[in-house]
């Protein structure tokens, strides 16, 4: 085997799929908290639960994590110049499906089905955006 099959093989921008998963739970984020915020929805209405949350406060925390998600979703895919500084750095994605992950954890006595869905979708980003290359790697620098 040669130095370059140790190599990764995968590009060193954005990921496209992390992007549109970004953008497609975003956009769910931002529709659920919408329901809950307006009062149309009720997330908390069992008491068996070790957590108390207001229903208008967690769909303005739905809301916010879908918003950060939308706007780093499109950072991924370079969509704005502005944001495609945000597509280079996986961080803040990383961090976005990280809490994304952790607010359905918390939604998952109520919606489980659909928690659990989310959560798979959160791991898959952070699982892409975790194993991809982060910039181009010189091979001069290999060479012990």
């Amino acid at each position: 085997m040669t130095r370059e099959d140790w190599l990764p093989r995968r590009s060193a921008g954005g990921s496209a799929l992390a992007g549109v998963l970004l953008l497609l739970m975003g956009a769910w984020q931002l529709l659920t908290g919408y329901a809950v915020a307006i009062g149309g929805v009720s997330v908390f209405t069992g008491g068996g639960y070790w957590y108390r949350g207001d229903s208008t406060g967690w769909g303005w925390v739905n809301l916010v994590i879908g918003l950060a998600a939308v706007v780093i979703g499109l950072g991924q895919l370079g969509a704005w110049r502005r944001l495609a500084r945000w597509g280079a750095h996986p961080v803040p994605a990383l961090a976005v499906a990280s809490v994304s992950a952790v607010n359905q954890v918390l939604l998952a006595p109520q919606y489980p089905l659909w928690a659990a869905l989310a959560i798979a979708v959160d791991v898959f980003v952070i699982w892409d955006l975790a194993t991809r290359a982060r910039a181009a790697v010189r091979s001069d620098r290999l060479a012990p």
